[in-house]
């Protein structure tokens, strides 16, 4: 395994956790519940078929897909990445997949697909798995090379501990119609449910154990967590062998979770913002678009709001997932690209930060045990 992990330049991974890139940084410190019963039982869809297989030499076919770049913020197109840790490039853009809903989701993606979207985002809980299997659908159906795309899903909290994840991550697999995943997560740092008794803080270490082997065994490219505050990562960062390489959070004009990110970038951790358009859960997206500030940058720029949103996201460094049921929508919020924030534009949006949170029920992640 060493050998074929060095080829793949992810020998240095097998060190115990780095050196602390800023110490600064560090210093600066329900519906779904009712499906997760699922999951403990749940085998993947018996109609799915084999995983398929990239043809002629994936490294070719990346080379040929893939530009990458040193931020987030000069990213120029929905091709772009920024080098992860370990060398796999994580696209700037992305589509988000969270209440499609199953029946329309296959063509949804499908439709992101056409419309240049390469990265697709999707989760073990989504709609009982329904999702994913949407996913594997459009994939095969788009005709793309397997390299092409860069899948991301995750582990659903019901499925913490050593032998579930790897169990919960080769479900996934057999619904997304793959032979890798190219960035799994850690969905959320607790238990399902939220007040179970067995539950225990060292049931993340178990968790990250499991995310640890499938990366060695290539499964996975890459590994991360969602909704991981500053504490839960430095608990991880104390035991792990391999070091989270994403962490996906809330993060939008009403929430600027700068201690975090900044964190992260000390680290050598990639943040990837949902919700950057507003939450699904609370129907906010309105709020967002009327701001006065993005209203502004908006009118000067030429732009959509949406647009607006997108670029400042990653202009403070985060890559984003948007998710629209809509072709227009899809390529308005592609055209983030089309246009580079002031520095007084950037400070107006941040300025609307209220520490509000707009999704998992506003529960704080970091006040999970």
């Amino acid at each position: 395994r060493i050998g074929l992990l060095a080829q793949r330049g992810r020998v240095d991974l097998f060190c115990r956790p780095m050196k602390r890139r800023s110490l600064e940084a560090a210093a600066r410190d329900t519906k779904q519940s009712k499906i997760s019963g699922f999951f403990a039982r749940a085998s993947a869809p018996a109609e799915a078929s084999q995983p398929s297989k990239p043809s002629g030499d994936p490294k070719d076919e990346v080379a040929e897909s893939w530009s990458t770049v040193k931020s987030t913020a000069v990213a120029q197109t929905a091709s772009c990445t920024v080098a992860l840790r370990n060398g796999v490039g994580l696209p700037v853009l992305g589509f988000g997949t969270y209440r499609l809903g199953c029946q329309a989701a296959q063509g949804i993606v499908a439709q992101a697909l056409k419309a240049g979207y390469r990265l697709i985002d999707t989760a073990q809980v989504y709609d009982q798995g329904a999702i994913e299997s949407a996913v594997g659908a459009a994939l095969h159906q788009s005709g793309l090379p397997r390299s092409a795309v860069f899948i991301s899903t995750k582990v659903w909290r019901s499925s913490h501990g050593f032998e579930r994840t790897l169990q919960a991550c080769q479900q996934s697999l057999k619904r997304l119609r793959v032979d890798y995943i190219d960035l799994y997560l850690v969905h959320w740092p607790g238990p399902q449910p939220s007040n179970s008794k067995a539950w225990s803080p060292r049931m993340r270490q178990e968790t990250w154990r499991a995310m640890e082997k499938l990366l060695r065994d290539g499964k996975v490219k890459a590994i991360g967590v969602c909704n991981h505050s500053i504490r839960h990562l430095k608990d991880l960062l104390k035991s792990c062998e391999i070091q989270p390489m994403v962490n996906q959070v809330e993060f939008h004009p009403l929430l600027v979770q700068r201690e975090l990110l900044d964190y992260c970038v000390g680290e050598g951790i990639a943040v990837q913002a949902f919700a950057s358009l507003g939450s699904g859960d609370s129907r906010r997206a309105r709020d967002f678009f009327a701001l006065a500030a993005v209203q502004q940058a908006a009118r000067a720029h030429g732009a959509q709001p949406a647009a607006v949103l997108l670029r400042w996201a990653t202009q403070k460094g985060c890559h984003v997932i948007p998710k629209s049921s809509q072709p227009l929508r899809m390529k308005e919020n592609a055209e983030l690209f089309n246009i580079t924030l002031s520095e007084e534009e950037m400070q107006a949006i941040d300025a609307c930060h209220s520490n509000a949170r707009l999704t998992w029920g506003g529960v704080d992640p970091d006040t999970i045990e």
